[in-house]
């Protein structure tokens, strides 16, 4: 059964009122690795699908451009004084090619039905040998948003897209991959790394 579209007013409420402890956890704990494996690219870095500017945007705003699909959450990043831009779901990014070093989708893909759009535009913006960082939610996170749209374990992010080279693929908070702790644990998320091919 095909899922609702986005209600972009309402899943912008809802990204304001994720709990504190939450959005410290992104802040101290997953943003910082992300944005490291992003700069062991190069300092050019965009966070698609940046939100309320929670994630890498908000915790190293100075450093990294942010793309995102809801016009509520780039005007909150823009009252805030984060880079943000509008971008529109099967439209180009507003981005010249290869102008960036690393994209980072942190809990986006799961979001998306078919990603092939988001993961080219993500390859054509970024220079050669450029890399991408994707963070993606475990069972039970998953199972947490009414809008996530597709699951990706282990080996859907292996072999996620042949445009993108897999290089490595682990998980936060525990540095392993566990179907268990997926099942039990709401912040358990896997991350994986890829290079442009």
């Amino acid at each position: 059964m095909a899922k609702e579209p986005v209600n972009f007013e309402n899943y912008y409420d809802h990204l304001r009122h994720v709990s504190f402890a939450g959005r410290w956890y992104k802040k101290l704990v997953t943003s910082p690795i992300l944005f490291a494996l992003a700069r062991a690219h190069g300092p050019r870095i965009v966070e698609v699908g940046s939100g309320t500017g929670s994630g890498v945007l908000g915790a190293f705003g100075k450093y990294v451009q942010g793309f995102e699909i809801n016009s509520f959450a780039v005007e909150h990043c823009k009252s805030a004084g984060l880079n943000a831009q509008l971008i529109t779901a099967a439209e180009p990014f507003p981005a010249e090619d290869e102008i960036f070093d690393a994209c980072i989708l942190d809990n986006v893909l799961e979001h998306i039905e078919d990603p092939r759009h988001t993961l080219g535009e993500c390859h054509r913006v970024t220079q050669k040998n450029g890399g991408l960082v994707i963070a993606v939610p475990g069972i039970r996170g998953y199972a947490s948003d009414a809008d996530h749209r597709k699951f990706y374990g282990y080996q859907e992010l292996v072999t996620l897209d042949s445009r993108w080279v897999f290089e490595r693929c682990f998980s936060t908070p525990f540095l392993i991959k566990s179907e268990n702790l997926s099942r039990h644990v709401r912040q358990y998320c896997l991350i994986a790394t890829y290079k442009k091919a």
